[in-house]
């Protein structure tokens, strides 16, 4: 496997030069405060079929903070959508987890045509107030106090002290750890007063479109994938068993499967519309 790591305006990611141009492009896009290299169980499994691009968001990783700091979920969408048209050249399958998810669904309103197929991991959609007053005054905490503590309430959250998960939560830790603390506190500023894409935007989206949640995920439960799947003109809903949070990490082989027939249908779906 023959990965490289480069940069577009700003944008750094991964992506696998070894593939023809022939092969149906794929996007990642990770969650708030975590970094391409969280996909690495995906990016394994689907590196021989298609072309894999693996960003860091605006703010993460090694990408550029965005220059307005208070940042919306359009930013976000335009920067993915010009990634796409500037390094990809071609529409893509854009597989966005959390943060990623919503950008992705964003972009699918905003900028169709870069769009191939949308699969949205961990999604949220009509959040209640109590949930959505939770996650606002923790992105007022990190933003008043970028030195704090940012690493036990998200990987208590994510992993619920299960050690059989401790790999992964470790390296959740790090990235959380090592990350961009203004980047990190503002994507999660913006995040927190998301309460899901309308429906009335919903429904143009006529691309394929995937939501996939954890049984167990209480924040992007099943009740909000399940709420979208019918308000979209094309999409599957698929519940990870057991799962929280970042079933793309503790349920891999799960997300993987789920993928790789979504992946099939949106090829197919081009297909046919071409």
């Amino acid at each position: 496997m023959k990965w490289s790591r480069k940069i577009s305006n700003g944008i750094a990611y991964y992506h696998n030069d070894n593939k023809s141009d022939k092969a149906t492009p794929v996007v990642f896009v990770h969650g708030v405060g975590l970094r391409a290299e969280s996909w690495y169980q995906q990016v394994s499994a689907f590196d021989g079929q298609y072309r894999c691009y693996v960003i860091d968001m605006p703010g993460h990783g090694e990408s550029d903070l965005l220059p307005n700091p208070a940042l919306t979920l359009s930013d976000f969408a335009e920067v993915l959508s010009t990634f796409i048209n500037n390094v990809i050249g071609e529409p893509a399958i854009i597989v966005g987890h959390s943060l990623g998810a919503m950008t992705a669904l964003q972009t699918a309103v905003r900028h169709p045509q870069v769009v191939r197929g949308i699969a949205a991991l961990n999604a949220i959609y009509d959040r209640p107030d109590n949930a959505a007053q939770n996650v606002q005054n923790r992105a007022e905490s990190l933003l008043n106090d970028l030195d704090q503590n940012v690493t036990d309430q998200p990987i208590a959250r994510w992993f619920d002290g299960d050690s059989q998960y401790r790999h992964e939560a470790e390296l959740c830790r790090l990235w959380l750890d090592t990350g961009n603390r203004l980047g990190y506190a503002q994507a999660y500023q913006m995040f927190a007063h998301l309460r899901g894409i309308a429906a009335a935007d919903l429904q143009t989206i006529s691309a394929p479109t995937l939501l996939l949640t954890g049984e167990m995920d209480v924040n992007s439960s099943p009740k909000m994938s399940l709420a979208m799947a019918n308000i979209l003109p094309n999409a599957n809903t698929v519940i990870v068993p057991e799962a929280r949070h970042m079933a793309q990490m503790t349920h891999a082989n799960a997300v993987n499967a789920a993928l790789a027939r979504f992946f099939i249908q949106c090829e197919s779906h081009s297909t046919v519309n071409t």
